[in-house]
């Protein structure tokens, strides 16, 4: 017990430590994180609804929830393989296990998110959208997102290490991802015969169920919580069986 609870303080520590190092001697700080989902939205609103004309009604909540969601799992698994690294030496000299800087780097990024995710929900209202009972569903989406970050890099930690290039491929897969997730588009613009291969994309389900309870008043079918639960589940016991079987060999990875 005892030695959960220091784990538990460690974890918060280090999480506080990285959340200021890094926006330490910027002239804006946090701020340039809470500013680059709304640059985004910017540049995606224009180019999509302007140009593009995209018929989604009140477009710009719709794809500004879809970016911050997005967000938190881009920089969130980004930073886990980044501080990994980061923290070669204090791996190295102490017995620090290296599942604490990777959940530590998760809970950095999840500040960020709360912090944006209340701003987002702010404005919501400022608007004139109102909340119904639905967006009660958006905590356990939350926290099924939460869990997906921390296996996803649970199981891309150990490749960035191994593989020095893994970095750059994480860069590009992510690029691949955003435009497979129903970002700045409807999903049911997919044809219907790729439909349920797209939908494994848990990332996807959990930005189209939080649209649903937020915008459109709607709780998601349990059969299909289960499916992104369960979906999560797997990506998550995956991560941990690679993380357990490459535990030790970090140190000497790095």
């Amino acid at each position: 017990m005892k030695k959960n609870r220091n784990y538990l303080n460690l974890i918060y520590e280090l999480s506080w430590l990285d959340f200021k190092l890094k926006y330490y001697g910027s002239v804006l700080g946090i701020f340039w994180s809470l500013l680059k989902p709304f640059m985004m939205l910017g540049i995606l609103y224009v180019v999509f609804f302007h140009f593009l004309k995209v018929g989604i009604p009140d477009y710009q909540v719709y794809l500004l929830l879809g970016i911050i969601i997005w967000n938190f799992f881009a920089d969130a698994t980004t930073d886990s393989t980044q501080n990994m690294a980061a923290k070669a030496n204090l791996l190295q000299k102490t017995n620090l296990p290296p599942f604490i800087v990777v959940v530590s780097s998760v809970i950095q990024s999840f500040w960020t998110f709360v912090i944006t995710l209340g701003i987002f929900l702010a404005l919501f209202l400022i608007l004139g959208f109102h909340f119904t009972w639905s967006v009660m569903m958006l905590l356990f989406l939350v926290i099924i997102l939460v869990f997906l970050v921390f296996g996803v890099a649970l199981i891309i930690a150990p490749l960035s290490m191994h593989f020095k290039d893994f970095r750059h491929i994480w860069d590009i897969f992510l690029q691949m991802l955003f435009w497979v997730t129903p970002i700045v588009y409807q999903y049911t613009n997919v044809p219907e015969k790729y439909l349920k291969w797209y939908l494994l994309n848990p990332i996807a389900r959990i930005v189209i169920d939080a649209r649903n309870a937020v915008l459109y008043n709607h709780v998601p079918e349990v059969k299909q919580l289960l499916i992104t639960t369960g979906i999560v589940a797997l990506i998550c016991f995956a991560g941990l069986a690679i993380f357990k079987k490459y535990n030790r060999a970090f140190i000497e990875e790095l």
